[in-house]
């Protein structure tokens, strides 16, 4: 038997807005919307009323870096305080001469604290990174990590995950051994996988990148149809990387153990970079994009490239984010938001994300589609998420609204009151279940 649950407002992300009506679910799936006054008292087991509220889809996260949501450590053992004994004597080494304020620096000190955790300590991190973006209505993420270990923990949730594996080389012989490495990887999990799981790949940028490795992993992703994600024109550094050829990009990549090697053109922009490569596609999301041009914009348009946009932590790690007047106009329909880290961010929330940049361009049912069906279509999901549509899994977000408040004022909040995977509770009133 079916069950129903009723609200003031029900948006579906088809553009669909529904006053008065139920939300009927059979066996975790959509199975309608219907005028709560017209439904028929043997349609459903039972029905929650949740009265002056609105249900949404569930949101979709397109970055995440959910390992590094807390690198403080829990157990100071003596194998952690040798790790950061070396650790610091590494990073002195490397990066004490850089300022502070940079990235390179900020991202040298993170990684710096996430190398001396335990195993046990960094599997805590990633929960927490999950468990925060599931409190903020996000059931479907993207998560970025060079790591498989948390695989499992992902693969035995409810929650839908698109995998991306990072991926680092410095020179044709570390990139053959670094694609070997995740195709086996990929090979194996995919055996292994739920069907609420998905893996892609994630080189992660033209400067940590070998040449030989994006040619390799290009004819790769094309014969296995699979989704590639990158981070492009994120800082100002990896521009000077390609104008001249070396960049504060190299100290960091020798702390990471990388030696240094030079771009394959010199004097482009990091599109035109890829583009020569034949790296640019409909399979790829490109991330960032802090430092974009229109005529970079352009290119990605035309070779109809999707992003995901973090314009919070391209504040705070560069003081520059991707105008959100561009990306409508150059990703109408192709982007979504992305949170990366509690690490970078102050909160895993993609309303929060979406509200820093919108200032009146989007109305709330247009606004709606870039956190659920817009991503999903993304993702290659949006058969099974994304919207409120018969046959999909029924993930959905309830907001409880105030007197006087109405569905506009969603775009007003912060996080919902209940979440709900396949149509079962997940959060109860803010808190987990």
């Amino acid at each position: 038997m079916s069950k129903g649950y009723s609200a003031k407002w029900i948006i579906d992300a088809k553009g669909n807005l529904f006053e008065d009506c139920t939300l009927v679910v059979d066996e975790g799936k959509v199975e309608k919307i219907v005028k709560t006054s017209e439904l028929k008292e043997d349609e459903c087991k039972n029905i929650k009323d949740y009265s002056n509220c609105i249900i949404t889809p569930g949101f979709i996260n397109l970055h995440n870096h959910l390992q590094y949501s807390d690198v403080s450590p829990k157990n100071c053992s003596l194998k952690y305080n040798l790790k950061k004994f070396y650790t610091i004597l590494k990073r002195h080494y490397f990066i004490a001469g850089i300022s502070k304020n940079s990235f390179v620096y900020k991202l040298g000190e993170l990684l710096s604290k996430y190398f001396c955790l335990s195993a046990e300590d960094k599997l805590k991190s990633f929960k927490l990174g999950l468990q925060e973006s599931l409190l903020c209505g996000t059931t479907c993420v993207a998560q970025l990590s060079k790591e498989s270990k948390y695989f499992k923990v992902l693969n035995d949730l409810p929650i839908k995950t698109y995998l991306f594996f990072e991926l680092f080389s410095d020179s044709t012989e570390s990139s053959k051994e670094e694609f070997r490495t995740i195709q086996k990887k990929i090979d194996k999990l995919l055996k292994q996988k739920s069907e609420n799981t998905f893996v892609g790949v994630a080189p992660h940028s033209v400067c940590s990148v070998h040449k030989r490795l994006f040619k390799i992993l290009v004819k790769y992703c094309r014969k296995n149809n699979i989704l590639m994600t990158i981070r492009i024109a994120e800082s100002q550094e990896e521009k000077d990387w390609l104008k001249y050829g070396f960049s504060d990009i190299d100290i960091l990549n020798a702390f990471c153990g990388n030696k240094k090697f030079d771009p394959l053109y010199k004097g482009v922009s990091p599109v035109e970079y890829l583009a020569q490569m034949d790296v640019l596609s409909k399979r790829l999301i490109a991330s960032y994009g802090n430092f974009l041009d229109d005529g970079d914009l352009e290119i990605l348009k035309e070779n109809k490239v999707s992003l995901a946009y973090c314009p919070r932590v391209g504040k705070n790690l560069h003081n520059k984010y991707l105008d959100f007047d561009k990306v409508l106009k150059y990703f109408p329909e192709r982007f979504g938001f992305g949170t990366n880290s509690l690490a970078f961010n102050k909160d895993m929330s993609l309303l929060n994300e979406l509200r820093f940049v919108n200032k009146g361009q989007l109305d709330t049912l247009e606004a709606i589609k870039y956190l659920t069906i817009i991503p999903a279509k993304i993702l290659r999901l949006d058969n099974i998420i994304g919207s409120l549509e018969v046959g999909k899994d029924a993930d959905f977000n309830v907001f409880e609204l105030k007197e006087g408040e109405d569905y506009n004022n969603l775009l007003d909040k912060e996080r919902p009151d209940f979440v709900y995977i396949k149509g079962h509770r997940k959060v109860h009133k803010g808190q987990l279940r």
